[in-house]
């Protein structure tokens, strides 16, 4: 006896036709690259381009190395801008990097219009005189702050303050 089979979309809901769903063909992958190339050869070459195994401020190693897969990664009142292919320098050892100048430029192009929004945290005793912050899970994931981190706090008066994770 055959058994009917489940219906796999239970809310009937309108599921695209295999036609209407985009595919990304090798055509398409191709012309992509052929592209990216022809900007990467219009672009003036870095002035720290020959950067290799310089020394590392964070560290202290000689891993620090020119390199062009940087990326550049921020959330500016509610919106999140993502910069890829950005050239600079990076250590191997700790991760550390740096934009170079024209980097900079892009970056600058793409948020320097944007204002700086702020996110409200919450303030609550921890116990034994001692407060905590609750910070909302955007400004987690976008600054990848995990519960064994450290931060140093610097006052600035008595209503702004510096928090700097290391």
């Amino acid at each position: 006896m055959m058994q009917k089979t489940k219906n796999m979309n239970p809310k009937n809901e309108d599921v695209p036709k295999a036609a209407d769903i985009p595919t990304i063909t090798q055509e398409m992958v191709t012309e992509t690259n052929i592209e990216i190339a022809k900007r990467r050869a219009g672009r003036r070459r870095s002035p720290i381009e020959n950067v290799v195994d310089a020394t590392c401020h964070v560290c202290g190693s000689g891993s620090v190395s020119f390199v062009d897969d940087l990326v550049f990664e921020v959330v500016l009142t509610g919106e999140r801008i993502v910069i890829p292919n950005l050239t600079g320098i990076r250590c191997s050892n700790c991760g550390d990097f740096a934009f170079d100048s024209d980097s900079s430029k892009i970056i600058d192009e793409h948020t320097g219009n944007k204002t700086a929004g702020g996110y409200e945290c919450g303030i609550s005793t921890v116990g034994a005189g001692k407060l905590g912050m609750y910070f909302p899970k955007d400004v987690l994931i976008v600054m990848e702050i995990t519960k064994k981190g450290k931060a140093i706090v610097t006052p600035l008066s008595r209503r702004k303050m510096i928090v700097e994770l290391y």
